[in-house]
């Protein structure tokens, strides 16, 4: 019973001097040195930085890299620390290149949120902006340093139009992918918008305590704030797309200062090895942040421009489509390809008089003959015993009118028939109308990528490709559009040598196509933008040239499309650069090939 007393005593004694020594501390921080802490505590600030996950970066189909990030820094601010927004303003304007005003009229504006979440003010600065920062930090308050990512463009205007650009998310945008706040940097054109999911990453979240002086304090707050967690940034995918750099600049600089737009692709399986479109834009000024005031500005300049004219610009297809006409005429039948119908220059429809390009007439034509010299009068009667109806299925078949199906935005440009007129015009369909639509005049429009594909159908043995921009493990397999849709072998091989002789036959239309390198079949085009009783010496008038084609001949790997907006002639001005490409082409892959050898031995 002793014993059980004498250590209940000890263990209240240590008790009471636990107690004694909580409170004397307890004392000594609350009262003593309470009024220290206080103010310590006061001049101590949580901030919230965000940590910009880097973009996914995009490969070409060789492995190049053809857009990727570099580091940049930025310059923002913490809206609840901002006390004197004049001065902060003044002492900014000197170190980056904008008005005082303007400065702190931004800067009121975001003094006003009073939250923990810093603001951008300065995106990617210069070195020597970098260096007056840290140089002035001390009198810079709520000001801070962030390492970004910025967007970098190797082949600058090449590939711009095709890969587009991001930017930060607007109000419509933040509601539309429901999983990003205001402020994250989303893709808005081209590739950057179609793969942005995989793109973007994941940003990531950390949690510092810094004092007065911006100085940090804790970059761990675990243990104070457990229900502060940092988050850890996710970078974003990478995109390997079917694009051949090298041949994309080689696309670009033959287009030079014209407007147009050129596609080229593997006539196999649809893979996009080109997309070109002139004017483009010279990305690092968009990835710097245009204001709305400069892109109005250049979007007035003829050198810029956002417009993907391979998918999205609509044209009148002028003789290319004679390519289509031909074909519903040996389907159906119409005629038989070796008789003759004669084009005197001009053909007579209701006393109305529709010429040929040529006006002395091409004289005693055949079918084969009429597509190498691109007879007009020989499709203009013809077409009149095929009739609309039997030949607007065709032009569906082949696809123009209709949406591709790649994954760009793309228009549907126009396929017209009787139904089509009667429920847009509101007025019956004429004969003339039908010979206007057989050499592709008329209501007719389509997309550079629309006549890319019908081209490449010819090319391939009769196999209507669905075009891809993103490199799958599929192989060569062709992607056939609809059910499995082909087209009749006996009229693709009578095509096939026609345009064969068009590019190499001595009275051909593409002879400027004709190469040392390797055999090139195609079909030239000539496309009236006003009527042809309207003289103007303005380039703004003068007719598209089109040039479609493909190569080798007997075994074509590559289809190629170019369209020279009010070019003239599609001989002339188009022909030319579809030779360029398909040249760089082949001793591209003549190098590679030699390169693969030499190292593997």
């Amino acid at each position: 019973m002793e014993l059980l007393k004498r250590r209940l005593s000890i263990a209240v004694s240590l008790a009471v001097l636990f107690f004694a020594i909580f409170s004397v501390r307890l004392f000594y921080l609350q009262i003593y040195k309470g009024e220290e802490y206080r103010d310590f505590s006061e001049r101590n600030v949580l901030r919230v930085l965000d940590l910009p996950a880097p973009r996914g970066r995009v490969f070409d189909r060789n492995g190049e890299k053809i857009l990727y990030n570099k580091p940049s820094f930025n310059i923002r601010v913490f809206p609840k620390e901002i006390t004197d927004a004049e001065g902060l303003a003044q002492k900014l304007a000197e170190i980056i290149d904008v008005p005082e005003k303007q400065l702190l009229k931004k800067l009121r504006k975001i003094a006003s949120l009073r939250n923990f979440y810093p603001v951008t003010i300065a995106k990617d600065i210069s070195r020597e902006q970098l260096l007056l920062v840290e140089k002035n930090k001390e009198v810079l308050e709520s000001v801070f340093l962030e390492l970004g990512h910025k967007r970098f463009y190797p082949h600058g205007e090449a590939a711009a139009v095709l890969l587009g650009y991001t930017g930060v998310a607007d109000t419509e945008e933040v509601k539309a992918y429901r999983r990003i706040k205001s402020g994250t940097m989303v893709g808005k054109t081209g590739v950057e918008k179609v793969f942005d999911n995989e793109l973007r990453g994941t940003n990531g979240i950390q949690y510092i305590m810094v004092n007065a002086h911006g100085k940090v304090i804790s970059d761990s707050l675990a243990t104070l704030l457990p229900n502060r967690k940092n988050k850890e940034m996710v970078q974003g995918k990478d995109i390997h797309l079917t694009i051949d750099a090298e041949l994309q600049k080689t696309a670009n600089d033959a287009l030079g200062n014209e407007k147009g737009a050129i596609v080229a692709m593997d006539a196999r399986n649809g893979e996009i090895l080109v997309m070109a479109s002139r004017p483009s834009y010279r990305p690092e000024h968009i990835s710097k942040g245009l204001s709305p005031e400069k892109q109005k500005r250049g979007r007035k300049k003829e050198s810029f421009s956002l417009f993907n004219r391979s998918t999205q610009g609509t044209y009148p297809p002028g003789s290319v489509l004679k390519i289509i006409t031909a074909f519903a005429l040996l389907e159906e039948k119409t005629m038989d390809p070796e008789s003759s119908v004669y084009c005197p220059g001009y053909h007579l429809i209701n006393q109305k008089r529709l010429n040929c390009w040529r006006e002395e007439g091409h004289g005693h034509m055949n079918l084969r003959e009429a597509i190498v010299e691109s007879c007009d009068v020989y499709f203009y009667k013809l077409s009149l015993k095929l009739g609309v109806d039997r030949l607007y299925p065709y032009l569906k078949r082949f696809g123009l009118g209709e949406r591709t199906g790649i994954v760009l935005p793309e228009k549907r440009g126009v396929n017209p028939s009787r139904t089509w007129k009667r429920k847009h015009l509101r007025e019956p369909w004429y004969a003339g109308e039908t010979a206007m639509l057989a050499i592709g005049q008329g209501y007719v429009t389509t997309t550079p990528l629309q006549v890319s594909i019908m081209t490449a159908a010819i090319a391939n043995g009769g196999s209507i490709v669905k075009p891809k921009i993103r490199k799958t493990d599929e192989g060569a397999a062709p992607r056939i559009t609809g059910a499995a849709q082909k087209l009749d072998p006996k009229s693709v091989s009578f095509l096939k040598k026609a345009l064969f002789d068009a590019v190499h036959g001595d009275r051909g239309t593409g002879i400027y196509a004709r190469s040392k390198v390797t055999s090139v079949s195609g079909k030239t085009g000539t496309a009236q933008v006003v009527s042809a009783q309207v003289e103007s010496t303005e380039k703004r008038f003068q007719d598209h040239a089109w040039f479609t084609s493909y190569a080798p001949s007997d075994s074509a790997e590559i289809a190629v499309t170019v369209l020279v907006e009010n070019g003239g002639s599609g001989s002339v001005a188009a022909a030319p650069i579809a030779k360029k490409i398909i040249e760089t082409y082949f001793r591209l892959k003549k190098e590679r090939n030699e390169t693969r050898i030499a190292k593997s031995e």
